[in-house]
Parts: structure tokens; C-alpha cells; sequence
């Protein structure tokens, strides 16, 4: 039979890309995604501020993509576009050309529901700790708990 899908969010409503997710660094409380406003994501147990959607969605999607799609990967990715466009199947995205790419198909391009996805394929968790104290930013510090660990020695380090 047909599995059951979660109900749709209604029209106008931002859905979470990191949803279940993210977890707060201090308490190890989930962090919830409070839609009202602009969207934050807010530990449970309200012991850090709320992080503002928008913002850690793109921290979390660039280091995603640019995790992704290293140099290595890249020519592998698109020896195998070209493969599958020679038997006349077309990909939803192209494959991107470069990391720098990749971060701007995630920006520009990709609907939630493809972020939504492409982060659950990479990440486990995202653990949000208090920002730094020696930097001065206000920025929370993002570690990431990643879904298989890295193959391309040729890609970028931990960001």
C-alpha cells in the first residue's frame, strides 16, 4: 500500500529545511522551528537565544553543499549528467559546475523541499553552541554531525 505523507503545510507557510534536526549545544534539548515572524529555531529548554531560520538554513545548506560537491566529486557527478543525459534522462538540477556552485543552487534554486531533503541525505544533527567569546560575533558556533563520514581527500575540511 501507500505511505502515509505528513499533511501539507498550509498555502504561504515556510516549512522547516531543518526539521528535527538541530539540537542545542548547551542542553541537549532539540531545537524547534517557531514559524512566526521570519521563522527562529528555539531550544526546548530556552536556555540559549532563538537563531534566526533563514540565517542558520543557509550557514547549514553552504556547508552542506560545499561538502557534497568537493572538486573530486564534481568531475565524477558530471562524467555521470552526461552519461544519463546520452540516454535522454534530464536531472531536476544540473550538477554544479563548482562548490561555489553548489552554494548558489542551494540559495537561488532549490525549493524547501529539495534543501529539506538534500540536508536529511547529509546530516544527522546539527548541534547549535553559544557563540564564541574571544571572536566578539554573535553568531552561534555550528558542529556538524555528519550522515558518512568524508571519501574525497581532495574536499574542503571540517568547516
Amino acid at each position: 500500500m501507500y505511505a502515509e505523507s505528513a499533511p501539507a503545510a498550509p498555502y504561504g507557510a515556510r516549512t522547516a529545511v531543518l526539521e528535527g534536526r538541530v539540537v542545542c549545544g548547551v542542553c541537549g534539548e532539540p531545537c524547534l522551528y517557531a514559524p512566526a515572524g521570519p521563522g527562529v529555531y528555539r531550544c526546548g529548554s530556552g536556555c540559549q537565544p532563538a537563531a534566526p531560520a533563514a540565517e542558520l538554513e543557509q550557514r547549514v545548506g553552504r556547508a552542506v553543499m560545499e561538502r557534497l560537491y568537493s572538486p573530486g566529486g564534481l568531475a565524477r557527478m558530471a562524467a555521470a549528467q552526461e552519461l544519463l543525459h546520452g540516454l535522454g534522462i534530464e536531472l531536476s538540477y544540473p550538477v554544479p559546475v563548482s562548490p561555489r556552485h553548489a552554494v548558489h543552487q542551494w540559495s537561488h534554486d532549490f525549493d524547501q523541499d529539495t534543501r529539506r531533503s538534500t540536508v536529511s541525505d547529509a546530516l544527522l544533527a546539527v548541534v547549535l553552541g553559544p557563540p564564541s567569546q574571544g571572536d566578539g560575533g554573535e553568531d552561534v558556533r555550528l558542529f556538524f554531525a555528519w550522515r558518512h563520514p568524508r571519501t574525497d581527500p581532495h574536499g574542503p575540511g571540517t568547516v
